[in-house]
């Protein structure tokens, strides 16, 4: 039985790294670099597999030479193709990367099967999906998650520039959505990532909004998955009993991981793999969300958007010392202490970690102000302790 099924469309992926200029009509540009991979609901499924889960693709993989290679790619990364379809031409896509951003230009129709009935029969841990996906398979995902599949959605780039909020009315059958900083923005209207989190909160029980280099936004319903555990005992004491109301919903905010991004293709997906695989090992949410970065920062230092890391991986990185959260070197603000500043705190405390009920900052307290002392900040999770915790 998979432990995850991702479903939707798959690519063959030619990536070009190192442009000096945007192509220019009639002139032939040298790059440093290149990959040819598979790609799309690929990413996801063989970040997954490298972490060491069992996994599954439903998608439609061409019958052509192309869609032969796609499915190669699969087999060698241990991915199965229960429930897909083999059918017309592989779709393939070319992405050019520069200035640290991608330019996509795509062949083929993304075509992907709906869920088979055989997976109701064996409901898998997780299952990975795009929101229209989810739109086209609502009843089933209901069965499933009746069933105890816990449901993660993404979203795409909306290339008609409406971002109709009524197109995430399928998030109804999700547990957990993962949009980017600019998605969560455009779809709610809102004038922050985090009143985006929790506008976005009407729709699906928990949200993690990916910021780049920003960090991530974690939000979560009072009686989801986020609970008092999550807050430390320093922002108000213990979880409450049992039968205790919560006052509201839950907003952290969590800094980036320190690396030099050399290519994001993939990054959300990698994120969405290590969530994943450390929920499937028990971890706490907010665990779950650190280890997600970890994964997405391995994989942008590198080519490719299936560029993405093993469990061993991971572990070298942290015993490397390399691994940290990125605080910068002078991040004080007038109503910020520069903790930034001081090494006693790296990797350690953060200047950007932020915990809000609904609309009241409760970590860090009101008296940590500039000058105030370690004990005023709450400790975050240490990169390096999740990875040896989900990641073994």
């Amino acid at each position: 039985m998979a432990e995850v099924i991702a479903a939707g469309p798959i690519f063959l992926d030619v990536i070009q790294y190192g442009l000096e200029h945007a192509p220019r009509p009639g002139e032939e540009q040298w790059v440093a670099g290149g990959a040819v991979m598979a790609g799309g609901v690929a990413n996801q499924a063989i970040a997954c597999a490298r972490l060491g889960l069992n996994v599954e693709v439903v998608t439609n993989v061409g019958a052509d030479r192309a869609g032969r290679w796609v499915a190669e790619m699969l087999a060698e990364e241990n991915v199965g193709l229960a429930g897909s379809t083999r059918e017309g031409n592989q779709s393939v896509t070319v992405a050019q990367v520069l200035g640290g951003d991608r330019a996509f230009t795509t062949y083929g129709d993304g075509a992907c099967p709906d869920l088979p009935g055989t997976v109701l029969a064996q409901p898998p841990g997780f299952l990975v999906a795009s929101i229209d996906y989810l739109a086209r398979n609502f009843d089933r995902l209901k069965r499933l998650r009746g069933a105890g599949t816990v449901v993660v959605a993404d979203t795409a780039w909306d290339p008609t520039g409406r971002w109709d909020r009524a197109d995430l009315d399928p998030l109804a059958q999700a547990d957990i959505f993962v949009p980017n900083a600019a998605e969560a923005l455009a779809y709610t209207r809102a004038g922050s990532v985090r009143e985006a989190a929790k506008r976005l909160l009407e729709l699906v029980p928990t949200v993690v909004v990916t910021c780049g280099g920003d960090g991530v936004v974690l939000a979560c319903r009072p009686d989801c998955a986020l609970t008092r555990e999550d807050v430390p005992d320093e922002a108000g004491g213990p979880a409450p009993s049992a039968g205790e109301s919560q006052l509201g919903a839950l907003v952290i905010e969590l800094p980036a991981i320190d690396v030099e991004a050399k290519d994001t293709t993939g990054a959300g997906d990698s994120f969405t793999a290590g969530l994943v695989r450390a929920l499937a090992r028990g971890a706490k949410l907010s665990e779950a969300v650190v280890l997600g970065q970890v994964v997405a920062g391995w994989t942008v230092q590198r080519l490719g958007g299936s560029a993405a890391p093993t469990c061993a991986d991971l572990r070298d990185w942290a015993g490397s010392g390399q691994l940290r959260w990125a605080i910068p070197a002078d991040s004080a603000g007038s109503e910020q202490p520069g903790l930034g500043r001081e090494a006693t705190f790296a990797g350690r405390f953060g200047p950007y970690l932020r915990i809000y009920e609904d609309t009241a900052q409760i970590v860090p307290r009101s008296s940590a102000c500039p000058g105030a002392s370690p004990a005023d900040w709450p400790t975050i999770p240490d990169p390096a302790a999740i990875v040896a915790a989900y990641a073994r």
